[in-house]
């Protein structure tokens, strides 16, 4: 289901921009519920020809805020912002950094879509001059990887070195995995336009705390949730809360189990944000760890710990079974 722009939204947006210093021309999405609209000369040129719908500067190419869409996969920029510096990194060679708030969408019925935050995403000007994504930038950072279908994530994707007089800013985005023929979506920056929030419309099992998931020979159960603000060893940030999630993994296989919770363990809300397992949190937790083994026939508990703000909802844990993400990923409805 995809919904309009939220309230959480609006607020998420302005706290996570605000860590710009000196950021201009922020590009708000403008709230459409409408997914019916069409293109008469379609804005995109790929295998699958995604739509979306125009903007009213631009008859070509979606703008800030349009969804557009394909045969596999859905997507909108939000906002974009540019700065010279933020508050935590130093500018590279003297360039700036160009912020762009996107959502990304497996829109397929039953096949996962592969997306890679620095394979995927390419950032143009009107010299045709290339930006490439930076890890360093503010939070929380696009995660994609392997989308299940009907999953969606969220973010920010961070573009360095570019000049803070480049114009015609256009971003492209192309599933760097199989299955081919997922098309190329873009978006130009400079533009306003129209559009509607992608949320989750889950074509997987989406499983309740208690019920057994199975993926080769892991047999893993979430079975707890709740929530802490922490203790003499760590707290969390003014406005955010600990979540603990507490787990059953079995080994029904002959070799060792290892699970690297880092890695593999994630917790999104209904519009695709990720939030990455905390290190700090799980210092505040008797039976938590970053990773895990499991011998042969055997099974443990564990706990995980993530910071996030508080109160969101609803939330889901992502565990990602497979050390390549296909097809291994499972999902838990905390709350």
């Amino acid at each position: 289901m995809d919904t309009p722009p939220s309230s959480t939204d609006d607020r998420s947006r302005r706290r996570y921009l605000s860590s710009l210093v000196g950021a201009v021309g922020a590009l708000s999405l403008a709230g459409c519920a409408a997914d019916d609209a069409t293109d008469s000369d379609p804005p995109s040129t790929s295998a699958s020809t995604p739509t979306g719908t125009p903007s009213a500067g631009s008859t070509d190419r979606p703008a800030v805020g349009d969804v557009v869409e394909g045969d596999r996969l859905a997507m909108v920029a939000y906002s974009v912002g540019r700065s010279a510096d933020f508050e935590t990194l130093e500018v590279l060679n003297g360039d700036g950094h160009v912020v762009v708030d996107v959502a990304v969408k497996n829109t397929h019925d039953s096949e996962y879509v592969g997306l890679s935050y620095h394979g995927g995403f390419t950032l143009r000007d009107g010299e045709s001059r290339e930006y490439g994504a930076t890890v360093v930038g503010p939070t929380p950072r696009l995660h994609a990887g392997e989308l299940a279908p009907g999953e969606v994530a969220r973010g920010f994707v961070t573009f360095d070195r570019v000049p803070p007089d480049a114009t015609g800013l256009t971003l492209e985005v192309t599933p760097t995995t199989e299955p081919s023929g997922a098309g190329t979506a873009t978006i130009t920056l400079e533009s306003d336009g129209t559009g509607r929030t992608l949320t989750h419309d889950f074509a997987v099992p989406v499983h309740e705390l208690g019920e057994p998931t199975e993926y080769e020979d892991t047999r893993f159960t979430a079975t707890e949730v709740r929530t802490s603000t922490g203790g003499d060893t760590a707290r969390p940030a003014p406005g955010n809360e600990f979540v603990i999630v507490d787990f059953t993994v079995e080994n029904t296989g002959s070799d060792e189990l290892f699970l690297n919770h880092v890695l593999q363990a994630t917790l999104k809300d209904s519009e695709g944000r990720t939030y990455d397992f905390s290190p700090t949190a799980v210092r505040t937790i008797d039976n938590g760890a970053v990773s895990m083994t499991v011998a042969p026939g055997n099974r443990e508990r564990a706990e995980l710990g993530f910071e996030l703000e508080t109160g969101i909802e609803p939330l889901y844990l992502v565990m990602d079974l497979d050390d390549v993400w296909v097809g291994g990923r499972r999902f838990y409805q905390l709350r």
